[in-house]
Formats: structure tokens, sequence, C-alpha cells
């Protein structure tokens, strides 16, 4: 077990997800958090990251031109997609080991 910290919003929001779409193990792991801080097993890690992964594909099929190098690239779908990234899927994958 490990010790994480993510800011208290990013479990809210993880915690809604988990409601949501009926991720009761998800929705197990968030409630360990206390004020941000969760001590996690490697397994727990891996389905936080997998939700992070998840949420990030959302956002590129939300904003497919996000990217400078694509042909079709807007920047207003390059701003969108970076808020989602700071917001919310970032953070946890920038926390958690791969």
């Amino acid at each position: 077990m490990k010790e994480y910290f993510l800011p208290p919003k990013i479990f809210n929001e993880l915690l809604s997800y988990a409601k949501k779409e009926k991720l009761i193990e998800l929705e197990k792991i968030v409630n360990k958090h206390d004020n941000g801080t969760i001590l996690v097993e490697p397994w727990e890690v891996e389905i936080l990251l997998n939700v992070a992964r998840l949420w990030r594909l959302q956002a590129i099929l939300k904003y497919p031109f996000w990217d400078s190098d694509h042909p079709k690239f807007d920047p207003v779908h390059e701003e969108l997609f970076m808020d989602e990234q700071e917001d919310k899927w970032g953070k946890i994958a920038m926390t958690f080991p791969t």
C-alpha cells in the first residue's frame, strides 16, 4: 500500500462518476480518501488510472482537433481539451505511477 494525494475535487468527480455508472469498486476506492489523501493497493491504482484513460479518450472524442499536429487543428478544441486535462484526468495520471 502506498499513500497519495489528489485534490478532493477530483475524488468528488470520481465518486459522482462511480455512482452514475454503478462502479462499486471504484466507489469503495474513492471513499477511502481523507481530504485528498488516500492509501491504495497497486490494483486500486490501476482502476483509478483506467478511469483517467477513459476520461482522456472521451476528451479526444469530444475535441478531436485539439492537437496542433492535426490538419484540422482548432484552438478552441485545444483549449477545451487542456481544460479537461487540467481539471480531471491529468491530475490522476500524474499522481499515480503507470
